[in-house]
């Protein structure tokens, strides 16, 4: 074996058991120190909002509370940046995942598994010098029952960026990353998927309306490049009225008018512990989440390195 893979296999190797500590750590601080994030328990709402703003300090960032205020309460989306090296190149690429939870779980996968991802995409990322400005949220209130309301948090930045001097040319929403294996079964909102797409749930997966199609194999084709075979990722290109395409934050940029994707393992469609107390930090698939993590901080690298998007 030569020096050159040797290098490379132990940078895989120390890499992925690097994102699996974090990720461990905050998944178990959030989802059972924490527990419960909803509206409902406001005070541990509270709480996970200052652990997530804690650890993007502790990693140089200077978190930004974007705070507003629904039925007399206060609540933030936290927004870190990495700032574009580019001079003149007004153009921003989001990164998001929500940190609140269904009321009566700890959501562990749903979406403790997505902060994970973006408190570790920053700390790798900025490692990377890149052409555009990465800006990562952890967004407030995606879950019902303001979901698909006005006050959701990526409807109140969505709706800020369409006002921003920069143009937001991107926005990725990571939800629910951390389940999936061989053994896992997965199934599908319609009939004819199963013969396109594995019956075990060990892949992730690119959501896009067919209006963004372009953004989602762009995504998939960068994403496969980094990734081995059995750590690919899967583009699923469907109209909003099939069931699950549109649940999380990316539809708020949709509404909005700006390009959006959602990086899932599919959700109920293969975690039957989704919305349930069983959403614990013990069913997270750790060598899963953190290779995952790993390809999508090199396709957001490349993605802000090119000179034009779709």
């Amino acid at each position: 074996m030569s020096i050159e893979r040797i290098i490379t296999l132990y940078d895989y190797i120390h890499g992925n058991r690097t994102i699996i500590l974090h990720s461990r750590d905050i998944i178990q601080h959030l989802a059972k120190k924490i527990g419960d994030r909803s509206p409902a328990n406001y005070e541990n709402l509270i709480a996970a909002r200052d652990y997530i703003a804690e650890q993007f300090t502790s990693l140089g960032a200077q978190p930004f509370f974007e705070t507003y205020t629904v039925q007399g309460r206060e609540f933030s989306n936290i927004i870190v940046e990495i700032p574009g090296k580019k001079q003149g190149r007004d153009e921003v690429i989001i990164i998001g995942a929500h940190y609140d939870t269904i009321e009566g779980t700890t959501g562990a996968n749903d979406n403790a598994s997505g902060i994970a991802a973006i408190i570790e995409l920053y700390r790798i990322l900025t490692k990377h010098p890149m052409k555009c400005t990465v800006r990562i949220v952890a967004f407030t209130l995606e879950e019902p029952p303001f979901f698909g309301t006005e006050d959701m948090g990526s409807m109140i930045h969505a709706s800020r960026c369409t006002k921003d001097k920069r143009r937001v040319v991107l926005m990725a929403s990571i939800d629910m990353i951390g389940f999936g294996g061989r053994f896992v079964k997965q199934s599908y909102p319609m009939e004819d998927m199963k013969d396109k797409y594995p019956s075990c749930g060990d892949f992730l997966s690119v959501a896009a309306l067919p209006s963004y199609s372009q953004y989602a194999f762009l995504w998939k084709k960068i994403h496969n490049v980094h990734a081995s075979k059995r750590d690919r990722i899967l583009e699923i290109v469907a109209p909003a009225s099939i069931d699950g395409m549109n649940l999380s934050d990316h539809m708020s940029f949709h509404k909005n008018g700006i390009p959006a994707l959602l990086i899932t393992d599919t959700g109920y469609y293969r975690n039957k512990g989704y919305h349930t107390d069983k959403d614990t930090e013990d069913t997270i698939n750790y060598r899963f989440l953190s290779t995952n993590i790993k390809n999508i901080a090199h396709t957001v690298r490349d993605i802000a390195n090119r000179k034009t998007l779709p």
